[in-house]
């Protein structure tokens, strides 16, 4: 498949329709008006111009100095009256008022786990089997008895050709693990995100799985066409600095009538004809995990933007790790421990884009002792600590969890290409930006397709940068999520941490 990109129009043509390039919906202007580079000069001329007035206007004191200007509102006065009324401020004028966004990776979660009973969603509270039984969605628990199936294979056997019911065929599936969910009291934190931000219940995993190549998608809107994690696990270091590690993927120069017998047989009901993988395997090859290829960290590094990924080495979720130029070259300096991102933002060194992937301890991965409790507790602690800090106001946050994790969901995932789209994931946009809505403290249901592509596609359009893959440059830059043209809701919402944790509180 090619690797470049069709060339992106300009901002004049951007959220028109062309023969020659994807339609990307351009993210909600500014008082209605598209954010051409012309109009920020002239924008940013009209700013100073008002600025200037503004001070030669500003009342004078007795004694002639300027009157003080009115203050922000005092964030501990914030932090003490969660429900008062909103600061007063004036909407934005030119930009995009983002500089800085957080891209949270969490792990193995589909949207009905976590979501399906959340009301005005696009959830489900039941799910069907192979054999078409319709069953009840049980309860979560905090810490589940073990992992489930969420590689490649058995995203297209859940799928099941569109009919969502092959859950219970893939491996550890047959004991209904997956046909569980959790509702407020099971993860009351992230509801409460709901309740106040935007939470996406149309945003889609990049591909069919699994944590490997998802997380490629979250750093390069591509994955090589890779379709299953690392073969081997019995030698120290990871990716590029084992040199025995291999995986699978799509052989490279696929001929378009490849491609599309490969589309038609992943649209064919796989979870009841599992012989059909047979009919695409033969289109794979194994390659090394240690991979040349482009990624955003690349241009935000050409064009002076700060950026930091923060992820454990070594891990499975640690996709820079993988990238030959990055891993044995200069950015890999700017991958750092997830500890030191709390650090960083206490200290105000948040750069302007960072990659935040939790320690395995606190991803939310089932199996292994892991709990969801635990993990949400380490997920609030991120989020106060930048409420509490002076970049709040100009931030966006966005979580999503990497994979469907075996869980069952209803919805049917568009098919874009052979790796995908796959099963949905939860995914919460917070900002003081979002768009205002309906649920009981003015969040936001957001219905606009979405995957791994549009946090990279939003990253590019507030930072002026090219999209890489088809991916990126079709991907909708969470446009449904935020509103610039209203003034920003800048209270906080900083939440206790639960004390009943079965690891405690993090760190």
């Amino acid at each position: 498949m090619p690797d470049d990109p069709p060339e992106r129009p300009p901002r004049s043509q951007r959220g028109r329709h062309r023969d020659d390039a994807p339609h990307r919906p351009p993210l909600p202007s500014t008082r209605g008006r598209h954010r051409k580079q012309s109009r920020y000069r002239r924008g940013s001329i009209l700013i100073l111009l008002a600025a200037v007035a503004v001070v030669l206007a500003w009342p004078l004191r007795p004694d002639g100095a300027r009157a003080p200007q009115p203050t922000e509102p005092d964030s501990a006065a914030d932090d003490r009256s969660p429900d008062g009324p909103e600061p007063s401020v004036a909407p934005t004028e030119g930009p995009i008022p983002i500089k800085h966004i957080i891209f949270m990776i969490k792990e193995n979660r589909s949207f009905d786990n976590y979501f399906g009973r959340y009301p005005g969603a696009h959830g489900a509270t039941t799910g069907k089997t192979i054999d078409d039984r319709v069953v009840p969605l049980r309860t979560a628990p905090d810490i589940y008895p073990h992992d489930i199936a969420h590689g490649f294979a058995a995203g297209l056997f859940a799928i099941n050709g569109g009919k969502m019911n092959g859950f219970d065929t893939i491996l550890y599936g047959d004991d209904l693990t997956g046909y569980t969910q959790f509702g407020q009291e099971g993860i009351p934190n992230y509801w409460r995100y709901a309740d106040r931000f935007v939470l996406s219940d149309h945003f889609f995993t990049s591909m069919y799985g699994p944590t490997f190549p998802e997380h490629l998608y979250t750093v390069a809107a591509d994955a090589r066409d890779i379709v299953d994690n690392k073969k081997t696990v019995d030698h120290p270091g990871n990716y590029c600095d084992d040199p025995f590690e291999y995986t699978t993927h799509f052989q490279d120069g696929l001929i378009e009538r490849e491609i599309r017998h490969i589309m038609r047989v992943e649209e064919r009901p796989m979870g009841q004809f599992p012989y059909l993988l047979a009919e695409i395997a033969p289109f794979w090859e194994t390659i090394r995990t240690c991979l040349d290829m482009k990624v955003l960290p690349d241009q935000l590094e050409k064009k002076g933007i700060s950026w930091r990924y923060y992820a454990e080495t070594d891990q499975w979720m640690n996709a820079l790790q993988a990238v030959r130029h990055v891993r044995f070259g200069p950015m890999w300096r700017k991958v750092q421990s997830p500890e030191r991102f709390l650090m960083d933002v206490k200290r105000g060194r948040l750069p302007k884009v960072s990659w935040l992937v939790p320690p395995e301890s606190h991803n939310e991965h089932p199996g292994g002792g892991r709990s969801v409790c635990a993990g949400e507790n380490w997920t609030v602690q991120q989020i106060n600590s930048v409420m509490r800090s002076k970049v709040w106001k100009s931030t966006a946050i966005v979580i999503v969890w990497d994979d469907f994790g075996g869980f069952y969901d209803h919805m049917k995932p568009p098919h874009y290409d052979i790796m995908g789209l796959g099963p949905r994931t939860p995914a919460l946009i917070i900002s003081p930006w979002t768009r205002q809505g309906d649920n009981p403290r003015g969040g936001f249901i957001d219905h606009t397709t979405y995957e791994f592509s549009s946090v990279l596609a939003f990253i590019e359009e507030v930072f002026e940068l090219h999209p890489m893959t088809k991916r990126d440059a079709q991907a909708d830059p969470l446009s449904g999520a935020f509103d610039f043209d209203s003034p920003p809701r800048l209270k906080k919402l900083v939440l206790p941490l639960r004390d009943d944790c079965p690891y405690g509180l993090p760190y």
